[in-house]
């Protein structure tokens, strides 16, 4: 609105009633202030104020008028001050994709990322890697955390290693040691299901080949949390991401045991779009970054 300037000086000085207060609120010298308020009445082709050796006082139609301009000078300010902080990405949305393997580096970004800008609204989501990368390039994820290599049209970072571990009840460790153990080959299986995590899945598969495993029974589930709380309760065992036990397993319930092997292990990226000038997507990666600094030490 191009009076705008003027309504905002108008409603400084009649808030004040002092033209050198109302100068120093706006920022600008009090010539150019008794000019913008001339401007005013001379376009509305009426006195807003009456000037005395008193003082400066609203005359009947100025308080009148300035009733009306207080609400919109007000929203004017409300909306330019929202508008800064959209551009400095202090609000808006950010869209986060992820797998167990990046959990806790992703939570210790998160966080501090919540603290920092607690005005963006955040939707994180548990998607397979597979799904991630076309979701960043479609837009519907600004950020991903999935399994490396990278893609050559996203930029990216490493940001950890996971492997497969072998989990199973305490109250079996008598018959189990390892996942070599002949028990196991008459123990059912918790896996979850191939179209929940098929790039796990078929790590599952290659160290069930290397090892000459096949389950007698197998019971499939759609999430990691259930693996564990069937295994807890001693209704089998479980091939799972080390990375997803860190810190949740009841260590008098359950044992856990890393595999090392061939092609057993993968690395974890965040990825995000060349192109990307969101300043909320921004913020989150440098803080991201500042996280994965500290984490990884000197």
């Amino acid at each position: 609105m191009k009076n705008l300037d003027l309504f905002r000086s108008f409603a400084a000085l009649g808030e004040l009633c002092n033209f050198s207060d109302a100068a120093a609120r706006l920022g600008i010298t009090q010539p150019t202030l008794t000019k913008q308020i001339a401007r005013l009445e001379d376009m509305m082709g009426t006195q807003l104020f009456e000037r005395s050796r008193q003082g400066t006082e609203l005359t009947a139609f100025g308080c009148q008028f300035l009733a009306e301009v207080q609400p919109l000078v007000r929203e004017a300010n409300r909306i330019w001050e929202r508008g800064l902080r959209m551009a400095h990405g202090e609000t808006g949305q950010l869209a986060i994709g992820f797998t167990f393997s990046a959990l806790e580096i992703m939570t210790h970004a998160l966080i501090a990322y919540r603290d920092a800008y607690p005005e963006v609204e955040l939707t994180f989501n548990d998607i397979s890697s597979q799904s991630q990368l076309p979701m960043v390039r479609e837009r519907q994820l600004d950020i991903a955390f999935a399994r490396w290599p990278a893609a050559p049209d996203l930029a990216s970072c490493l940001i950890s290693r996971d492997r497969l571990a072998f989990v199973f009840p305490v109250a079996l460790a008598g018959q189990i040691a390892t996942i070599d153990s002949p028990a196991i080959k008459e123990l059912p299986f918790i896996r979850l299901k191939k179209s929940v995590a098929p790039g796990f899945e078929e790590a599952v598969e290659r160290l069930f080949a290397w090892k000459g495993i096949d389950p007698a029974v197998t019971h499939w589930v759609n999430e990691s949390l259930v693996q564990l709380r069937m295994v807890s309760a001693g209704l089998g065992v479980a091939v799972m991401h080390e990375s997803a036990l860190s810190g949740v397993i009841d260590t008098h319930a359950i044992v856990a045991q890393g595999i090392e092997g061939p092609a057993l292990s993968w690395q974890v990226g965040m990825f995000w779009r060349k192109d990307e000038k969101n300043p909320v997507v921004g913020n989150f990666l440098r803080i991201a970054h500042e996280v994965m600094r500290t984490s990884s030490g000197p």
